[in-house]
């Protein structure tokens, strides 16, 4: 079968032939239909997990798949310890399988997955958001951003998204939600122009968090779930613990099975009756996954990237 490859980290990935997959125990061999490209797909691919990432390595997280009755499913949590989803075929984890319903548009299941349910858990299980709320979401042209944006609007709150450029912006507006442009945390504050939001979901870190201590209202939470602006962060301790605000930390590697349950379920309704949809900022060819790649460090992506193993 066809596969992209990394021989060497941080070398360029490359489509080669390789054997078949054999399914070892609680794992069955399924068909890759598309799969979905992550930032952790590239973190995963220069060796940020070397100690458990074997080479040659196939890097994917996750994608959506066919399994050997017909069924479509999304799976998740591959492509770090194991072959991914950068492939023809895969052997998956049964357990990581999440039945997709009949009939559901493919490109929009391939990219719910970790994006999605991200998105759900920061909501609902950690902000536990209402209709009450105003939302702040960083980096809403992304593939998180986008979704719990739309999410926090399903749930009635007021919602502003931030994007870094000013290109973004129609991306950000075409969500139903006010979109505002901070390229910095320094810019956050002026871009807000007083409005104090008391819910904040960014996965941005470095000087983001600090400045959404200073500009969240008291009482307020912030849930982080990435770090893609730097991982060290600062901020004054007495803003922080006078406004009695709370920070929330979402790590993927923590989900439950019966929390994925429930986030797939909302997810799965909201998308077949119109309400949640996912940017599609293009489908490529599997021997494009370097330009994936390259796109998501530019930061010129507008959503989800997926790739075709079959093209």
């Amino acid at each position: 079968m066809r596969a992209v490859t990394v021989s060497t980290y941080g070398s360029p990935l490359v489509v080669t032939d390789v054997d078949d997959p054999v399914a070892g125990d609680g794992q069955e061999v399924v068909d890759v239909v598309l799969a979905s490209v992550n930032p952790l797909d590239i973190w995963v691919s220069q060796g940020n997990f070397a100690g458990i990432t074997p080479q040659p390595h196939i890097p994917g997280a996750e994608g959506l798949v066919r399994r050997a009755n017909g069924e479509l499913a999304v799976v998740m949590g591959v492509g770090v310890a194991g072959p991914g989803t950068y492939a023809q075929r895969l052997a998956a984890p049964t357990s990581g399988l999440v039945t997709v319903p009949a009939g559901m548009d493919r490109e929009q299941a391939a990219g719910l997955g970790v994006a999605g349910v991200t998105a759900w858990m920061c909501l609902h299980a950690l902000a536990e958001v209402t209709a009450s709320d105003t939302v702040l979401v960083l980096g809403a042209s992304g593939g998180v951003g986008s979704l719990a944006a739309q999410l926090a609007k399903i749930a009635g709150a007021t919602v502003i998204g931030q994007t870094s450029s000013a290109a973004k912006v129609k991306s950000v507006e075409a969500l139903g939600v006010r979109a505002i442009v901070a390229g910095s945390g320094a810019e956050l504050a002026a871009a807000l122009g007083g409005t104090a939001p008391n819910v904040v979901i960014e996965g941005l870190g470095g000087a983001f968090t600090g400045a959404c201590v200073d500009a969240v209202a008291p009482g307020g939470r912030i849930v982080n779930f990435g770090t893609s602006a730097g991982t060290p962060v600062g901020f004054d301790m007495r803003t922080f613990y006078r406004k009695g605000t709370r920070l929330l930390g979402y790590g993927g590697l923590l989900l439950t099975p019966p929390q994925r349950e429930r986030a797939f379920a909302a997810l799965f309704s909201y998308v077949n009756d119109g309400r949640l949809h996912v940017p599609i900022d293009g489908v490529l060819p599997l021997d494009q996954a370097n330009e994936a790649h390259q796109r998501i460090l530019r930061q010129q992506v507008l959503g989800k990237l997926l790739l075709d193993p079959n093209r």
